[in-house]
């Protein structure tokens, strides 16, 4: 929910924000719980007129300084509507790449569309090199900007830990390593369970915890993670705990987060256990070399790897120093490199630079 958080942080900056996005979908229902009443955007296919004819009309009616476009396909309706508008009534255009893509968009038509579009920010350095790769544009174009979290709601709390803690089942002497990820093998849960399942029969005080769902409609994805979970001896040692929405307070019930995923763009979760003050495990990979600093707030393993991710985990788990160490530097990099305050500045500063640019 990216573009909702975004929304929300831009009108508190004092941005006057318009919101286009599928009627009915997820996304709605989080900007009108804030008061921000989205417009009706939902183009069919590549090519599609009567979209680019409600944009057109839309931005006729309220004009805007600054489009922020979040997938690159409707950047084929909203680029055609913004040519029908008057030279000094077009604003700029500015695209968030979540994602890489395999596919070369080098074509005339791809071209033409990226020509108009001011900046595209990339997510991470790998997304970054990508864009680089397989899309029309200069390396002027292309910016570096991470995403950022509210670092404040994530601190570390001992009233809070101790609560969690407790209504986990878990003693004070317990170490709790935990993960978090929609339940497909891509994020690394079986690797997960092998850890646990060794450890487990190392240490009588690590106890482990899994949150996250699969994605609606892709169930059948989680469930060689289920059974596997299933067959481990494991007992009381192992929570699933699915969806849940009090993230913050879970991370403060842990001691050391584990994040095994095979390919990240980002990771965003590891930010929220950062201001958590945990130390991190995770796969040497894309995104995840942007934000965790080997030694320093965690360790880095080979992705599909569980005997590495093993034995670092390991090594946190002996060693109660290294873990307060870690996790002491976490928070710090969370606050000074991934605060929305942080991220706020440098999008803010990125929007004047495009219109700076325009008024030449």
């Amino acid at each position: 929910m990216h573009v909702a958080e975004l929304a929300f942080l831009l009108r508190n900056n004092g941005c006057q924000v318009q919101a286009f996005c599928a009627p009915q979908s997820r996304l709605t229902t989080r900007l009108q719980d804030q008061a921000i009443e989205p417009k009706v955007f939902r183009p069919h296919g590549y090519i599609d007129p009567c979209g680019i004819w409600s944009l057109f009309r839309a931005f006729r009616k309220d004009p805007v300084d600054v489009v922020h476009v979040h997938y690159s396909k409707d950047l084929w309706s909203l680029i055609p509507a913004l040519q029908l508008l008057p030279d000094n009534r077009r604003p700029a255009v500015v695209l968030s790449k979540h994602i890489g893509t395999q596919k070369r968009k080098t074509d005339l038509f791809h071209r033409r569309l990226y020509a108009r579009v001011a900046r595209v920010i990339a997510i991470s350095r790998v997304i970054e090199r990508n864009i680089l790769q397989t899309h029309p544009v200069q390396p002027q174009q292309v910016v570096v900007l991470h995403h950022g979290i509210d670092t404040d709601r994530f601190q570390r709390s001992e009233t809070v830990r101790n609560r969690k803690r407790a209504e986990l089942g878990l003693a004070a002497s317990e170490i709790l390593i935990g993960t978090i990820g929609r339940l497909e093998s891509g994020k690394g849960h079986l690797e997960f369970l092998a850890m646990a399942e060794q450890l487990a029969s190392e240490f009588d005080q690590v106890r482990f915890v899994m949150i996250g769902e699969a994605t609606r409609g892709e169930e059948f994805r989680a469930e060689p993670i289920l059974e596997k979970a299933r067959t481990l001896n494991l007992a009381d040692r192992l929570q699933l705990l699915g969806f849940r929405d009090d993230v913050p307070e879970l991370l403060s019930a842990m001691d050391i987060f584990a994040f095994p995923s095979h390919a990240e763009a980002f990771g965003l979760v590891l930010i929220e256990a950062m201001a958590a003050s945990l130390p991190v495990v995770s796969s040497r990979c894309d995104g995840v070399l942007d934000i965790v600093q080997e030694g320093k707030n965690g360790l880095l393993v080979p992705p599909h790897d569980s005997a590495a991710l093993t034995q670092a985990v390991r090594s946190l788990v002996v060693d109660p120093e290294l873990r307060s160490t870690m996790g002491k530097n976490s928070r710090k990099i969370a606050e000074h490199h991934f605060s929305t305050k942080r991220m706020m500045t440098e999008l803010l500063q990125l929007y004047h630079q495009c219109l700076a640019e325009a008024a030449l």
